[in-house]
């Protein structure tokens, strides 16, 4: 079916256009009369006819204003077969009836091309009228020089040259549509083509023919084929053009040249009436007129210009001062309003919160960046809703977000308000079907800290709390003094951590693990120090973070490896069958390398793989859950055993528990110091041990401080503690003599429990 009627369509125009022109053909060569006059009524008639075909077939694309033009059409038709008439009975008088209907044609056609749309926006606006009527005017200027000569124009050259503008006019618009497009389709050449015809042909008519230059029936011609045109454009189907032919320069270049010509025209009308010898007060008025309404209509399109260029101004500095994806604020616009409202002298009452997603990479990963992007967004309005009418919610970028409180804030407010926003970001939300629940870390930063504080500061200040809040439960941070020094001390620290590693600063120390069951010692826990040359014995938390930023962090790891198994080694030598328990990091989890520098360390200390525990956060494992995982089964392969850390405190579920080749659970000491003073911890103890078993898990309590609690755990049926009370850790060389003593002391006190 397709395939017959396309072809049939695309005919049509073709048919069309043949048919017509023979028909114009067979006009030009019948006597002047009564059938002459008919003829041409009669293609007309067909003419508009073919335009409600063209329509009704669907395919024009502004429809409207076709059947604008239908209307148009048939008022000059109408017109002409007045005019016909009239030329074959009464004779034709200027002006007469017709030019009612030829001027009302007119104006149909200029709103026809001025509603024309393209993807529901006009094609031509206030600015396009305004430089059309400019040439217009100048065109107009110049057909009044031609026409008048050295006498009077009568009312039929006036008529004609209000016509021929009106032509001009329709064509610029033509020409303009074109513009917009930057590229010409048949349509638009054809309705061009007619214009430009029209022009000649009501030229000719009224300036040309009044002095015998050219005769009725080739005007009548010109018109027909004006019509004839309209027509096939009509019939031809709308089509976009694919590719843009003509450039922006060259289109500005086009508009220039028509306002610059028209501008041009009456100095030059001018000089040609000077020349002519035409007294003054012959073309003076006129010129005055003239150029009264050019410099008018230029002074309105200089008025548009300037309008445009004030609302590109602000819709650039409104672009200039938002975030594209939330339409918060943005970190310019955040710093400059944050140091209007400190002022010079650093106004008391100001907070600033800082606030950044965890984990919010996985959702870009896991969903792609156009759902990263809605989620922003929605973050966005969260924020915006709970802060208040009068703070300024703005995205820094990434995953960050900022809110001003201008104050007067103190710090319970700034708290309060980082809290609503916590609650905000941490609401579930959907995503494709997924219920989603988003955490982040939460700094706030107080201008009466510190007298004369600058935007750039207290910013720098809500960073250093973020930092601080990433490492506490809840996460949230006021800023304090403590936090710049550690600031500075991690910097430092991040220069200083490869010397160290090259030099031996760096050790491993040991802190047993008792196991319940035979009260002996059956694994030890690999402890990492810095034995830092001004600042003494430094903790991991204390550069472990900075190892990460500076990718540090494998040299460290496979330091502890070979430490660790190498002490492992010697004691087994010396006839103490323990492992020892290696703690893992997030980027260890994703290092598709770990397992064999793993193995290289067995075979290098001649070590079965159940000589090693690899310990890992609940956190750690799902920051990359399908890499996490693979790293784990690799590791497990070695036989090696995995053991989750700090368990109770993460957020991993029992499904995904259950898929980690996991065979020990080390319960958060945060549990375990606190069952004699708070029941619900002691519940979570009782319960954490029973489910262990339940699963075929081992059970390990860290945080045994006390005989007391000792005993309870030894009660529950937990297989095995760490903890002061055991043994606090120690250097490599004193394991031997640590363990002795922890097996004979506390072989004792747990056969007594």
């Amino acid at each position: 079916m397709n395939s017959v009627s396309s072809p049939s369509r695309s005919i049509a125009p073709s048919a069309f256009l043949a048919l017509g022109s023979t028909a114009i053909a067979i006009y030009a060569f019948l006597p002047v009369g009564i059938l002459a006059s008919a003829m041409y009524c009669a293609i007309a008639v067909a003419v508009v006819a073919a335009v409600p075909v063209g329509i009704l077939s669907g395919r024009k694309v502004s429809a409207h204003s076709w059947w604008l033009m239908v209307v148009a059409l048939g008022m000059w038709v109408a017109g002409d077969i007045y005019f016909g008439i009239a030329e074959n009975t009464s004779g034709v008088t200027t002006p007469s009836p017709a030019d009612i209907a030829y001027v009302a044609g007119y104006l149909l056609i200029g709103f026809a091309l001025v509603s024309v749309r393209s993807e529901g926006t006009p094609m031509l606006g206030f600015p396009d009228i305004l430089e059309a009527a400019i040439m217009t005017a100048g065109v107009g200027l110049a057909s009044w020089v031609f026409a008048s000569g050295n006498k009077d124009p009568d009312a039929s050259i006036w008529l004609g040259i209000f016509y021929t503008e009106f032509d001009v006019f329709l064509l610029v618009l033509v020409v303009f549509v074109v513009l917009h497009r930057r590229a010409g389709s048949p349509t638009h050449w054809l309705l061009g083509s007619a214009m430009a015809l029209m022009v000649i042909a009501d030229y000719a008519s009224y300036v040309l023919e009044a002095d015998g230059m050219i005769t009725t029936r080739v005007l009548n011609i010109c018109w027909l084929a004006s019509y004839l045109l309209f027509g096939v454009a009509a019939l031809r189907k709308d089509e976009r053009p694919r590719v843009s032919t003509i450039s922006r320069a060259r289109t500005g270049m086009t508009r220039l040249v028509i306002l610059t010509t028209a501008v041009a025209m009456t100095p030059i009308a001018m000089s040609v009436q000077l020349a002519r010898g035409v007294p003054v007060t012959q073309w003076g008025p006129v010129l005055v007129v003239a150029a009264s309404v050019i410099v008018a209509l230029g002074a309105l399109r200089m008025w548009s210009f300037l309008a445009l260029l004030q609302r590109q101004s602000a819709a650039l500095r409104r672009a200039a001062d938002t975030d594209m994806v939330t339409g918060l604020a943005n970190r310019a616009l955040l710093g400059r309003r944050l140091g209007e409202i400190l002022g010079p002298t650093g106004r008391d009452g100001v907070a600033l919160v800082l606030i950044d997603l965890n984990r919010f990479s996985d959702i870009n990963q896991t969903f792609g960046y156009t759902v990263g992007d809605q989620v922003l967004a929605e973050i966005g309005h969260r924020l915006t809703s709970v802060v208040g009418p009068h703070a300024l919610v703005a995205r820094l970028g990434g995953d960050e977000f900022a809110v001003v409180l201008p104050g007067p804030s103190d710090r319970h407010d700034a708290v309060a308000t980082a809290m609503a926003a916590q609650r905000a970001v941490g609401a579930p939300m959907t995503v494709r079907d997924i219920k989603l629940t988003l955490e982040c870390s939460v700094g706030v930063a107080l201008s009466a800290d510190r007298p004369s504080v600058g935007s750039e500061e207290l910013v720098q200040r809500a960073y250093a709390a973020v930092v601080a809040a990433k490492t506490r439960q809840p996460r949230l941070a006021v800023w304090d003094r403590t936090m710049d020094v550690d600031r500075v001390d991690q910097l430092r620290r991040m220069g200083e951590l490869e010397d160290a590693i090259a030099t031996g600063e760096l050790e491993v120390w040991f802190q047993p693990r008792l196991d319940l069951r035979t009260g002996r010692v059956s694994g030890l826990e690999a402890l990492l120090r810095w034995r830092h040359p001004t600042e003494g014995l430094l903790l991991p938390a204390a550069f472990l973070a900075s190892a990460e930023q500076t990718g540090m962090l494998p040299a460290v790891t496979a330091f502890v490896l070979d430490t660790s198994m190498a002490a492992c080694r010697q004691w087994r030598l010396a006839g103490l069958d323990v492992d020892v328990a290696i703690n893992l990091s997030v980027r260890d989890l994703v290092d598709a390398s770990l397992a064999n520098q793993v193995q290289t360390s067995l075979d290098r200390h001649l070590l079965p793989g159940s000589a090693v525990v690899f310990e890992v956060t609940e956190t750690s494992a799902m920051m990359d859950p399908e890499r996490s995982i693979d790293t784990l089964e690799a590791l497990r392969s070695l036989g090696v055993s995995i053991s989750i850390d700090d368990f109770g405190t993460g957020y991993s579920s029992l499904a995904y528990l259950a898929s980690l080749p996991v065979q020990q659970l080390k319960m958060d000491r945060s549990f375990v110091t606190s069952i004699f003073t708070d029941s619900a911890n002691l519940a979570i103890v009782r319960s954490t041990i029973d489910l262990a078993h339940s699963m075929g898990l081992h059970i390990v309590a860290e945080g045994v401080e006390d005989a007391r609690t000792l005993g309870v755990l030894h009660g529950l049926g937990c297989d095995a503690v760490q903890g002061f009370h055991i043994a606090r850790p120690v250097r490599a060389d004193q394991v031997l003599a640590t363990v002795r003593s922890v097996n004979i002391s506390t072989s004792a006190a747990i056969s007594g429990v």
